[in-house]
């Protein structure tokens, strides 16, 4: 596998993430690769799935897969635990050397957010925290102050992470896919770099208890 820059993907339901970053990165040589969970049946020319493991995320090219490619988008599930793919993601890139961290993209759907299910903002705040730039699609008059909300939340809560809202007008994708960090979590960082505190295990949503189960558990609001 060539060297890689890895995104993560989440998603509410209604955001067609998949549909945008194809679109967004159409003109882009070489194309980059989709790494898609189970709940896309169809796979595009140029992607493949994912399966989890044990705690560990896999997947291979299929023959329709780019060979070589400098970018690669892995859509999450919502039917596993958050902190479990986010482990997965961990060992895949320890596994494999030619990935390397990008952006951990949250797209949410601005009508969803004026009528949200039960626990929305249990779920949002763990997905927040490993976010760098958030993605606001299906803006207009009605959910606008449902938006703002939302950023101004993480305003003052001090988080790192951008905000996007897409539209009409053409999105500056370069910036956010620049794989600069702006997430609040360092679980993504090397090993190297972090304090005892900023370990993975140490983490807030993925720390363990004696029993084995998390400290802290992020909701399954979209689970079918």
């Amino acid at each position: 596998m060539s060297g890689s820059i890895l995104h993560l993907v989440l998603e509410t339901p209604g955001c067609h993430s998949l549909e945008v970053l194809r679109k967004a990165t159409e003109d882009d040589f070489p194309s980059p690769l989709f790494i898609l969970s189970d709940e896309f049946a169809n796979v595009p020319k140029g992607g493949t799935h994912w399966s989890f493991n044990k705690e560990s995320i896999t997947f291979e090219l299929s023959l329709d897969a780019p060979p070589k490619y400098i970018e690669s988008f892995l859509l999450l599930s919502h039917q596993i635990d958050l902190a479990d793919q986010v482990e997965g993601t961990i060992r895949l890139l320890e596994n494999d050397h030619n990935l390397q961290m990008g952006r951990f993209l949250l797209f949410l759907s601005a009508p969803l957010l004026s009528d949200p299910p039960a626990d929305f903002l249990d779920w949002l705040d763990a997905a927040a925290h490993f976010t760098d730039s958030m993605l606001f699609t299906g803006r207009n008059n009605e959910n606008s102050s449902a938006i703002k909300t939302i950023q101004d939340r993480y305003l003052n809560m001090r988080f790192p992470m951008e905000s996007f809202i897409l539209g009409k007008k053409s999105a500056p994708w370069s910036r956010i896919l620049d794989p600069t960090p702006r997430r609040l979590s360092h679980v993504f960082d090397s090993p190297d770099l972090l304090e005892a505190d900023e370990s993975p295990v140490n983490d807030r949503y993925l720390e363990r208890l004696s029993t084995g189960e998390r400290a802290r558990k992020v909701p399954l609001i979209f689970k079918d």
